[in-house]
């Protein structure tokens, strides 16, 4: 299957608690306007025939870099450490406390782990083994005025 594409943002010192729902349709379908559309017919996909995907077993894992062949990780997110979560109707949850995103290090200094984009492939490994890229995402990080 082939990743989406996703967007996020995270506010330095502040929580970060966002996700996606997962699922499967049985037709051919694109995002417009932000919204699950039929292929064929540009209707808007109702709820009822979404399958939520399930990942029961499963664990996940994510590192941000500046790019995708930069050598240095500015980041980890791994199912393992409780920063991704799985909500078990098909959801997969970045959970990020407030003393976590104060600790990233906003800039252009790569060696320092500072940062103000970075992309991140997020990787569901199932229990057979499988590794699937479920999603890259674009992160932003916003600075934080109030300290």
């Amino acid at each position: 299957m082939k990743p989406v594409q996703l967007e996020h943002t995270i506010y330095q010192g502040a929580t970060f608690d966002e996700g996606n729902v997962y699922g499967t349709v049985p037709y051919p379908v694109r995002v417009e306007c932000g919204q699950l559309v039929r292929r064929d017919t540009g209707e808007p996909v109702p709820a009822s025939d979404i399958v939520p995907r399930d990942f029961t077993g499963c664990s996940a894992r994510m590192q941000l870099r500046r790019e995708v062949g930069s050598p240095e990780a500015l980041e980890s997110f791994t199912s393992d450490d409780g920063s991704i979560a799985f909500d078990g109707a098909g959801g997969v949850f970045f959970n990020l406390d407030a003393a976590r995103t104060a600790a990233m290090k906003y800039g252009n200094d790569e060696r320092a782990k500072q940062w103000t984009t970075a992309i991140g492939h997020l990787e569901v490994v199932h229990p057979n083994g499988k590794v699937e890229r479920l999603a890259e995402i674009a992160w932003t990080l916003s600075p934080e005025a109030t300290r």
